[in-house]
Formats: C-alpha cells, sequence, structure tokens
C-alpha cells in the first residue's frame, strides 16, 4: 500500500512539475511568437531553457535522487531530444496538416509528450543505480577512523559513519592509546588498532590503510562528518578501475555547515572532473589543483588495488594530502569527481590543519606545491591571493 502511494504522490508531484516546466515553456514561447520569431525556432528555445528547469525539480523533488550519476544528464537529454523531435512533429500536425493556431498546438502537444517524459524519466534517467558494489558493500569499502588524543568529535565522527545508507565496515587507528578511544570502541562495537612510535600524519594515515582489508578505503578524520549517502555514492560511481573518488564537501564551523566563496571557487576548478573523458585526461586532471588543493582529504575513497598500501609517500606535512593528489592524478587511470556535497570537513582549534597555519607550514609548503605547476615569480603573486582563502580557519 505504502509503494502506491509513494508513486502517486511521484506522479501528482512529476504532474506539478509538468505544468511548471509548460509554463515556463510558454513563458519563453510567446514572446518570441509575438515577435515573429518562427514556430519551430521558437519552440527549440522554449523547450532547451524549460527543459533545464525540468531536470533540476525532477532530480531533486520528484524522484528525490540522493545518487550521484553523471550519465542521469545524458539520458534526461536523450529522452526530452526524442521528445523534443515528438513535440515537433505534433507541432507540424497541428498547425501545418491540421491548419489548428500555434497559440492551441502547444497545449494539444502537452497531452502527448508528458506520458512520455514521465515513463522514460521514471523508468530510466532516474533510477537508482546499480551495480556488483552494492550488493556487498563490506567485501569492497572500509572507513578507517584516524583517532587521536582524546577528541571530543570522534563520537560524533563515528555516529555518522555508523548512520550511512549502506553499511559497511569501520576500523579506528590511533598512535595515542587511551581511554576515551577504547571506550567509544567499545561502545559501538568498533575494532581498533594502536600503532607504536611518534604521531606522525603520514605514518598514521599509512597504517589505517595497510590495517583496511578491502579495496577501497575512505581515511576518515576524527572531527568530520559524512552524510548518510557517501558510501552509497562512492560505491554506485566505482567501476573497479578508479584510482581515487572523492567528493564535495561543506566546511563545519561552530557545528554549522558552510558553503563560502572558497569552496565555490574549489567546485568551480573541479568541473572538468565531471566530464566523462575528460577527467582521465591526465595534464587536465593535475591542472585543476594548479591554483591550490581543491580536494578535502577525508572526502576521498582510495583504491589499494592500484595504489598499493603506501598512498601517502610525501615529504610535506601540512601539503601531504595536496602533493598526494598530485601524485595520483599523475598515475594512468581513472579519477571521479561526485559534485555531491556529502562530507562536512571541521574547522576548529584542533584540527592539524589550524595548528599548521600557527606554525607558518602552511604558507611554506603551499609555496612548495605552486613551484610543481608555475614559475617562482608567478608563484609570488599567486600566494598574495590565495593566503585570503586561509581566513575559513579564523571564523
Amino acid at each position: 500500500m505504502n509503494k502506491y502511494k509513494g508513486m502517486i504522490k511521484q506522479f501528482i508531484r512529476f504532474g506539478i512539475v509538468g505544468c511548471i516546466n509548460t509554463f515556463s515553456s510558454w513563458f519563453f514561447y510567446y514572446p518570441l511568437i509575438f515577435i515573429n520569431v518562427n514556430y519551430k525556432i521558437a519552440t527549440t528555445i522554449a523547450y532547451i531553457l524549460s527543459s533545464i528547469i525540468g531536470y533540476i525539480l525532477n532530480n531533486g523533488w520528484v524522484f528525490k535522487k540522493t545518487i550521484y550519476d553523471s550519465n542521469s544528464v545524458l539520458k534526461y537529454y536523450v529522452v526530452y531530444g526524442s521528445s523534443y523531435i515528438l513535440n515537433i512533429g505534433c507541432m507540424y500536425l497541428w498547425v501545418e496538416v491540421l491548419q489548428l493556431s500555434a497559440y492551441i498546438a502547444p497545449i494539444l502537444t502537452l497531452f502527448i509528450t508528458v506520458p512520455y517524459n514521465f515513463i522514460f524519466s521514471k523508468l530510466w534517467v532516474f533510477t537508482k543505480k546499480k551495480n556488483i558494489y552494492l550488493n556487498n558493500p563490506k567485501k569492497y569499502h572500509t572507513f578507517a577512523i584516524c583517532a587521536y588524543k582524546e577528541s571530543k568529535y570522534l563520537e560524533e565522527c563515528i555516529k555518522s559513519i555508523k548512520k550511512q545508507s549502506i553499511k559497511t565496515n569501520i576500523i579506528i587507528t590511533s598512535s595515542t592509546k587511551n581511554k576515551h578511544i577504547e571506550n567509544l570502541a567499545k561502545k559501538y562495537n568498533i575494532q581498533t588498532y594502536f600503532r607504536n612510535g611518534k604521531s606522525d600524519i603520514q605514518d598514521d594515515w599509512n597504517f589505517a590503510v595497510k590495517k583496511c582489508k578491502t579495496e577501497l578505503v575512505t581515511v576518515a578524520h576524527q572531527d568530520d562528518i559524512y552524510n548518510e549517502y557517501y558510501v552509497e555514492n562512492i560505491l554506485s560511481n566505482y567501476t573497479g578501475k578508479e584510482i581515487m573518488l572523492s567528493t564535495n564537501n561543506y566546511y563545519l564551523v561552530k557545528n554549522k555547515n558552510l558553503y563560502n566563496k572558497n569552496l565555490k571557487l574549489k567546485g568551480i576548478l573541479k568541473i572538468p572532473l565531471t566530464i566523462p573523458g575528460i577527467s582521465n585526461i591526465r595534464w587536465i586532471r593535475k591542472m585543476t589543483l594548479s591554483l591550490g588543493n581543491t580536494i578535502q582529504c577525508p572526502s576521498v575513497t582510495y583504491n589499494k588495488n592500484i595504489i598499493g598500501d603506501d598512498i601517502f609517500t610525501s615529504n610535506l606535512k601540512f601539503g601531504l594530502d595536496w602533493d598526494t593528489f598530485f601524485k595520483l592524478y599523475k598515475m594512468k587511470g581513472k579519477i571521479r569527481y561526485i559534485p555531491r556535497k556529502l562530507l562536512s570537513f571541521r574547522i576548529s582549534n584542533e584540527s592539524t590543519t589550524k595548528q599548521c597555519m600557527d606554525n607558518s607550514l602552511r604558507i611554506k609548503e603551499d609555496n612548495i606545491m605552486f613551484k610543481k605547476f608555475w614559475p617562482s615569480w608567478l608563484v609570488k603573486i599567486i600566494m598574495k591571493y590565495y593566503v585570503k582563502c586561509y581566513d575559513v580557519y579564523n571564523e
């Protein structure tokens, strides 16, 4: 009964979007007709503009698609492209053959194109992605939470991972053994591994990766929060050939999600990674890192089958992740970027990022990284503007 209820709701919403789509189409169509633009050209322009509105509403409201599918836009326009041909055919029939008014013709066409669009949207465009990795997620993926000292945010991180829409493996690793970590691990029934020796970010992260038995590993930071659909998005977009997969993110400042100019700029720089084929061209994906590190480390899932256990091999401390991504982007293979905000990256005084900034390590290592892309004279100019993005850590 609930299933049919949901389908009826979906159909009603699709109808509402159809009305919005239609009225927006008419909004573009009739002014063009009024200024004597040919009805075929007017229909084409109106169809393209209204279809963009339709995709956004159908994707986010009607079918509530929480999983990113890079092919959904292509499939959408295949359906609406064929629907456009059907639309033009109907318009030709009404106007040219039956000699009906060009003002009435779009209304009649609506009774044919709306059912056509709904059927193909539901059965093909906005269907849930399925692959072998979703069938048995624990076989393929592990969260390795790197815990340090007695963080007050660790439990919140664990809860967000426990709430994933599909269940996966979770381990905790640390080089600072203490009761706080042990008690939380026991409370949530998580296997814990403690590393002997001095704490070091690179050694700690590589230790975490080595303790994971699956091919896919997400190195989680103890103070960050994952969206419940993070793993499902990762596995839905994984084909077995990706070097790494990453998602978009928020900054988490004073327990509030922030998507500021800095993150918006990072999103723009990563646009080439959303284009099929383009993201596999190594020099292009390297250039997405040329104006700064566009990726938050805990938003990344690594493929151990391709990279191996020693993923982090940089001489840098703060720039460790940026340098690692640069290395991985140079490798032959696929890179997958999912442009969904699926991580809240916490900014606090406890974070390693903040500590590195306090001792000016970030400025020094950012200079080193920029010199891998640009001549020294240009790096000086870039750094004058780039340091402004540090402001988020002072909010």
